[in-house]
């Protein structure tokens, strides 16, 4: 029997730490799946700190090993880091981006494929594309395809995300999925911290994990539910599993 596989996809490191930290520390911790991510830049375009913790130029291979580190906290399986400029991966060919989706699809057969609303939460134009490029890659998959799910990260317009209201959030009757796992809450602040270059962004959605603390971090994910192709699935009421539905692979 083959595990269950998910596969994260999204813009930047420290992406997969605010959108699903809990997600991902819930499925590999109790050895419900396999996580693994796809990172399609190295963060270029963000601070490197402050005071800095390294000069502009170092900031990518920063970002990148900061970004190991918080995989190997979370139990993320593998991840793969690609090579775009930060805040122009809008300007990449969606068909490329595709493609690329397609070949670590190919590669790893998950079951489940995440990635960020359309709106990207923050409205990041990065989010927004690697949305569009995930969303059009599972669309575009063969019949054969391992993939059976795809979830839009996102948060409830009636809750915070962490301590901030983000720009962009859907109403809870939209949310058809609640990853719930108050206890990985040390874990996914222990991740954040990780990302030391970015410690003002973290202050700021989670305010105290920076000195040790975790009582900010949310409890649980929010996600919808974007496409399937299971006959005759339907969500009732709210699922708390991203497999519901899906028969044990084979």
């Amino acid at each position: 029997m083959k595990k269950n596989k998910i596969l994260f996809v999204f813009a930047h490191p420290d992406d997969e730490t605010f959108a699903s930290g809990i997600t991902i520390s819930k499925y590999t911790q109790e050895n419900i799946a396999e996580c693994h991510l796809l990172c399609a830049t190295r963060g270029q375009a963000g601070k490197p700190g402050n005071p800095p913790l390294c000069t502009i130029e170092q900031l990518p291979a920063y970002r990148e090993q900061e970004l190991r580190e918080a995989a190997s906290i979370l139990g993320l399986a593998s991840v793969d880091i690609w090579d775009y400029q930060d805040k122009l991966l809008n300007t990449v060919p969606v068909q490329e981006l595709v493609e690329r989706i397609h070949q670590a699809v190919a590669k790893i057969e998950p079951h489940v494929l995440v990635t960020f609303a359309p709106h990207g939460i923050s409205g990041h134009p990065d989010h927004q594309a690697i949305s569009l490029a995930t969303t059009q890659a599972v669309q575009s998959l063969g019949s054969a395809t391992s993939v059976r799910k795809l979830y839009y990260a996102t948060r409830a317009s009636n809750g915070p995300f962490g301590a901030v209201q983000p720009p962009f959030s859907d109403p809870i009757e939209s949310i058809t999925t609640i990853v719930d796992g108050p206890a990985y809450k040390p874990q996914v602040a222990a991740a954040l911290r990780a990302h030391r270059t970015q410690h003002l962004s973290v202050e700021r959605v989670f305010p105290g994990v920076t000195a040790g603390g975790f009582e900010s971090v949310p409890p649980s994910n929010h996600y919808i539910l974007a496409w399937h192709n299971l006959p005759g699935y339907t969500v009732a009421g709210k699922e708390a599993d991203f497999f519901a539905g899906l028969d044990s692979p084979e």
